[in-house]
């Protein structure tokens, strides 16, 4: 039979005459669902998804009978989808070989919505970590807490858990056990009872640590191994101005957190000399009294390369912090965005003159703020303090043409620009066009 025919049939195509692995490899980009047809493309394809490494269910690809998705069925129960999903998954598994998973993962968070499906969840999520996975995200709520084998799963490299029920809770215990963890994203999650602490004490290799709408309470993180580390809205819990959250991370890249400067909040103690980009929102204390000073956030960000700098709370911090301020001398881009930038100006000034080596300053005014010197001019004269950087080459500025203020502001970036040559390019927040190099008035 000639060749033609061959691939008309199904058992000559090239892709076919591959071996095992690769064929699996391709199948890794598809769901679940679309690797378990390929079964029907010949004989050779007919149980190939039996032994596939890599799994994905994927709730928003399954459609209901009338093809929409409503939040509920015409009885008040839950979609027909998610009994079509819950017996796909379940027959996929059960007719699966017992082979070992590199990906697991299993995205349905509307389906915890309804408890008839929360121990399949749970079985499914047991199915995976009993099957030495390398990869497992997870995409869903489970009603209660986390199985305790997810922190003891010795083949666990990369790992994302979230969460989206009022059942939050990381379970309470003594010891954390995932010796190949290098990656791990979690989200939506109490972690509370020293959580954080154990984590680092039982992942020796974890590198990389992103944790999203979580409640922590305040831990000292020591890793030797940890090179990027975020923080996305996640609050303190129950902290007081007596404790201290120590970070002390010698090989840390990347730093990305929210801090708010409350005298009555937590010190903090920042040990990163290998730090060379950080991205910090400051919030400004609620307290009464404001923010003494008793932590050492600009020293431990002295090493960076790149430095964004954001929220309400940075005037405080500059003020407070400033008759100390170490000299940032690899520090090569800057980026400030605040709520008031004229009231930045003199702050700001004298931060310069700590960064010799710097090439490019953005500022952004991002949006209406209700501090004094805003609505009712700068109370204290500009300072005008030489920038210290001779490389400076870029100053890009975003601003509200509205605020009143902001020409006493621009008058200052003209003159670092005119000394060091650097070009200002200007963008306003109000859509209009800008020039550079028009007059600025007083």
């Amino acid at each position: 039979m000639d060749q033609a025919g061959k691939s008309r049939r199904g058992d000559g195509d090239r892709i076919s005459s591959f071996p095992d692995c690769l064929i699996h490899l391709i199948m890794s980009f598809l769901t679940a669902q679309e690797a378990v047809q390929t079964c029907v493309l010949s004989k050779r394809w007919k149980n190939l998804w039996t032994t596939l490494p890599f799994l994905h269910f994927d709730l928003s690809k399954f459609k209901s009978d009338e093809e929409s998705d409503v939040s509920e069925s015409e009885d008040g129960g839950p979609p027909d989808k998610y009994n079509k999903f819950r017996d796909f998954v379940g027959m996929t598994l059960l007719l699966r070989k017992a082979s070992d998973l590199h990906t697991f993962h299993l995205s349905c968070p509307s389906m915890c919505e309804w408890p008839e499906y929360n121990m399949f969840i749970t079985s499914w999520f047991l199915y995976a970590l009993n099957h030495n996975p390398q990869v497992l995200k997870i995409d869903c709520t489970l009603a209660g807490s986390v199985p305790l084998a997810v922190l003891a799963c010795a083949s666990l490299q990369d790992a994302s858990l979230s969460y989206f029920s009022y059942f939050k809770r990381v379970p309470n215990i003594k010891v954390i056990n995932l010796p190949c963890l290098r990656r791990l994203h979690l989200s939506d999650g109490d972690l509370t009872h020293g959580f954080v602490e154990k984590l680092f004490s039982g992942c020796p290799m974890l590198e990389f640590f992103h944790m999203k709408y979580c409640d922590r309470d305040l831990y000292s993180i020591n890793s030797q191994s940890l090179k990027y580390l975020k923080a996305e809205c996640c609050n303190w819990h129950e902290a007081t101005e007596k404790e201290i959250v120590l970070i002390d991370t010698p090989n840390l890249l990347s730093f990305s957190d929210i801090i708010c400067l409350d005298f009555t909040g937590p010190k903090l103690l920042l040990k990163m000399p290998s730090l060379t980009s950080a991205n910090i929102e400051f919030e400004r204390s609620r307290s009464e009294r404001s923010y003494d000073g008793k932590s050492n956030i600009l020293m431990g960000l002295s090493n960076v390369q790149n430095l964004k700098l954001s929220g309400d709370g940075i005037k405080v911090l500059l003020e407070t912090e400033m008759p100390n301020c170490p000299e940032f001398s690899n520090l090569k881009d800057l980026s400030v965005d605040s709520l008031c930038l004229s009231c930045l100006c003199n702050l700001l000034a004298s931060f310069l003159n700590h960064c010799p080596n710097l090439v490019k300053l953005s500022l952004h005014h991002s949006g209406i703020s209700y501090c004094k010197e805003e609505m009712h001019g700068i109370q204290e004269p500009l300072r005008i303090v030489p920038c210290k950087s001779k490389r400076l080459q870029t100053i890009e500025v975003k601003f509200d043409r509205n605020d009143e203020t902001f020409p006493q502001v621009m008058k200052y970036l003209q003159d670092i620009s005119k000394k060091s040559k650097a070009q200002i390019n200007m963008t306003s927040l109000n859509n209009w066009e800008v020039d550079s190099s028009e007059e600025v008035s007083q």
